[in-house]
């Protein structure tokens, strides 16, 4: 790890690591007028994190898009970029903090265990179609995460709700109340296709990739199959979705659970299996 990547890297995860706490404070003591400033401070934090990736290209001379630091890196990234994005669209959705900024708090905190040293680029990851391979990879997990947030929020806001019902005088907090549990529910929905389309593209790119470098499409390598597993898995839940009417609580835990799936694929099969052909575990 670069000297000014590491300065950046660390104060980063102090940076979300404030925020996060500030999130749980503000929902726990119900302190709403914090949030504004929480955003704020995660906005510091991406543009400190964007400073250790810039660090680690300029010190490497390639874009971080291997290894699992580099995975929790960018990867984090993505699920911030994200969440302020979809903050900045709409107020109400600034809660969504809640469960994407400890999530990229434990995937960041993952990579930096694993392997942060520096190294040159291989000759096998000088392609235009690894590019968009892992550019709508990051744009799936994105999406991805934002669902499970979504799904969080809406269980936070049910066992609000429940409590109001068993005490009349303590009240909901006004942020879960911007958010009505059908818009919840909707956005599971869109964020859950927008993630599946991005991932069939990932997947499309990459087997194009595998084309040239190991002259097949599909060699049913851990890190393939995983990612196959972890797409059936979200396309099975469009199908409940749209065909058995799986919405609310059900819907939300699907959400959440599949998550895992995709941090199986990008960082536990670089641990559970050593043979894979992918030699910097990517997806």
């Amino acid at each position: 790890m670069a000297y000014y990547e590491a300065i950046c890297f660390w104060l980063s995860l102090v940076i979300y690591a404030l925020s996060a706490g500030g999130y749980i404070y503000a929902l726990v003591f119900r302190n709403e007028k914090v949030v504004p400033k929480l955003l704020v401070l995660i906005g510091t934090g991406l543009l400190v994190h964007t400073g250790a990736v810039a660090a680690r290209y300029f010190a490497q001379g390639h874009f971080p898009w291997s290894t699992d630091y580099e995975n929790g890196l960018m990867g984090g990234w993505f699920i911030i970029a994200s969440t302020l994005f979809v903050a900045w669209r709409q107020k109400s959705l600034r809660v969504f903090a809640v469960a994407t900024v400890p999530t990229t708090m434990l995937i960041m905190g993952y990579g930096v265990m694993r392997n942060p040293t520096l190294a040159p680029m291989a000759a096998t990851l000088k392609s235009f179609w690894l590019a968009i391979h892992v550019f709508f990879a990051w744009l799936s997990f994105g999406a991805y995460a934002l669902a499970m947030a979504a799904g969080v929020i809406y269980l936070l806001k049910e066992r609000a709700a429940k409590q109001r019902g068993q005490a009349p005088a303590e009240p909901v907090p006004e942020r879960f109340a911007d958010l009505p549990p059908e818009r919840l529910d909707d956005l599971m929905f869109k964020y859950l296709v927008f993630g599946f389309i991005t991932n069939a593209i990932m997947i499309a790119a990459g087997s194009i990739w595998a084309k040239d470098l190991w002259g097949a499409y599909w060699s049913w390598d851990p890190v393939e199959t995983w990612s196959l597993i972890s797409w059936l898995m979200y396309g099975a839940a469009i199908h409940l979705r749209v065909t058995m009417g799986w919405r609310g609580t059900r819907f939300s835990w699907l959400m959440i659970g599949a998550l895992l799936t995709v941090i199986i694929n990008f960082f536990g099969v670089s641990i559970l299996m050593k043979s894979s052909v992918h030699v910097f575990k990517m997806s």
